[in-house]
């Protein structure tokens, strides 16, 4: 089964681009499961918590890189316009992929659609995300007094990544399932 939903990711993204989809969903999701053992206190300590809140930081400044990479490729590929068409005020995907939702049909993922808005959406979460725990960590070393305010930003931002991450895997499997495995044409 994964080397089918493999396969089917290689449909429409080229093997570069779905090892670093991969990679970065792994990623996010390891940072959303060892979250909740991580303390700024314990940076300084040698322990079990002290070594999770380097590993969150350090996975963390790594996703910054990847989320920075996710974004040029997309656009050197597919050009702003296909992800973000609706900063342009252009809803004529959008209106058509919902109007094909409305059918009970899959719309096929176009530019300016809801699956291009949400993978531009996906990645913004992710940079919004990754550079406000970067900030914050460069803030909380010098020791500046924003240094609170921006680990509070990083955790409300961090509810956008989850939601998404989740969402998006689910619409993903989703999409796979009815379109790979349950279909009349691959019974």
């Amino acid at each position: 089964m994964l080397r089918k939903f493999w396969n089917y990711l290689g449909e429409s993204q080229s093997y570069f681009f779905r090892a670093l989809h991969i990679i970065i969903a792994i990623m996010i999701l390891s940072q959303i499961i060892n979250s909740n053992a991580t303390e700024r206190e314990s940076l300084s300590e040698l322990s079990f918590v002290g070594v999770v809140t380097w590993f969150h930081i350090i996975s963390g400044i790594v996703l910054i890189g990847l989320g920075f990479i996710m974004s040029a490729w997309m656009i050197s590929q597919r050009g702003l316009r296909y992800y973000f068409a609706w900063t342009y005020f252009d809803f004529r995907a959008l209106r058509a992929d919902f109007l094909t939702l409305s059918r009970l049909q899959l719309p096929e993922a176009q530019a300016g659609g809801l699956a291009a808005s949400i993978q531009g959406l996906g990645v913004l979460a992710l940079l919004a995300v990754a550079l406000s725990g970067g900030v914050w960590f460069i803030a909380d070393l010098l020791q500046l007094p924003q240094a609170n305010t921006l680990i509070h930003l990083h955790k409300f931002l961090t509810t956008f990544i989850e939601a998404y991450i989740y969402c998006h895997g689910a619409m993903g499997l989703l999409h796979f399932l009815l379109t790979k495995v349950f279909s009349k044409s691959h019974a």
